[in-house]
């Protein structure tokens, strides 16, 4: 099995941690670059890397703020992340790889796709919207805000994953052994730092990012669950604005169409997008 390496790079000014899957031998296949949610770290993406990885080199990063990377003072908007991936794609060498978004990283891969064509070949955006209102932005901080600190067991905190966050007992109890460990009194705390997880989530809402969607020349697939975030008319507006842009809903799947139900159709999507751009140029 290829295994990763796990490795830290300075880049962009900070230290950003990641996980990166060497290419197989005689791949050739365009490498991808997995771009975490905003509860997430890299760890939460590997379930996908290691699929991936079977046929073509594969990085994971912990953004700017969460896992093993750095916490700066400041830096959390879109671009400054979206070069913090820049930097790191091109300090590891990496050759136009293929950007695949979860969530608030689908974000990332967007702003990063639009400031730097020169340094991809494709964008994948999972349940990824460039429009939020402000109503729907005051929502958001406010669950955000609400995040418990601690949890005094595990069924304590399944029941907040799947009542208070609405996910899956799949994506529960994937996450969990993640986010979460040992407070050393019996119970579990975040290893996120929630205060940085707020800063994140104010400086990317509200947002209305149509200009910077239009500035995506390159080959995007845009995956939305049945019953996710991304309606049908903000669907077909992003089809309008991205040129090269195809849509697919994953049915069955709710908020997040990397895990639970729908999954299996998410991860062929995707296969089937890579499949498609072939071997990158040079």
């Amino acid at each position: 099995m290829n295994e990763p390496r796990g490795g830290v790079e300075q880049v962009n000014g900070i230290a950003l941690a990641y996980r990166h899957w060497p290419e197989p031998r005689r791949a050739h296949r365009p490498p991808a670059v997995l771009l975490h949610g905003l509860l997430q770290t890299g760890a939460g993406m590997a379930h996908l890397a290691e699929q991936l990885a079977l046929d073509r080199e594969v990085l994971a990063p912990d953004l700017r703020g969460r896992g093993d990377s750095e916490q700066p003072r400041d830096g959390y908007d879109p671009e400054t992340m979206a070069d913090d991936v820049a930097a790191l794609i091109a300090s590891l060498r990496i050759e136009r790889p293929v950007l695949i978004g979860r969530l608030h990283g689908g974000l990332i891969a967007y702003h990063l796709a639009a400031r730097r064509p020169d340094l991809v070949s494709g964008v994948v955006l999972g349940d990824a919207t460039p429009e939020v209102s402000e109503e729907r932005a005051a929502s958001l901080f406010a669950s955000v805000d609400a995040l418990p600190r601690s949890f005094s067991s595990l069924d304590e905190a399944m029941r907040f994953y799947e009542e208070g966050l609405r996910l899956s007992p799949d994506r529960a109890r994937h996450d969990m052994p993640s986010d979460l460990e040992p407070d050393g009194n019996g119970g579990f705390r975040w290893r996120h730092n929630l205060d940085v997880v707020g800063r994140i989530a104010r400086a990317t809402l509200p947002r209305s990012d149509w200009d910077v969607l239009g500035r995506v020349q390159c080959p995007a697939l845009i995956l939305r669950g049945q019953r996710g975030q991304i309606r049908d008319e903000i669907a077909e507006r992003m089809l309008r604005t991205m040129p090269r842009a195809r849509s697919q809903v994953i049915y069955g799947s709710r908020y997040d169409v990397f895990l639970g139900p729908g999954s299996e159709q998410t991860v062929a999507a995707i296969q089937l997008f890579l499949f498609g751009l072939g071997a990158p140029e040079g």
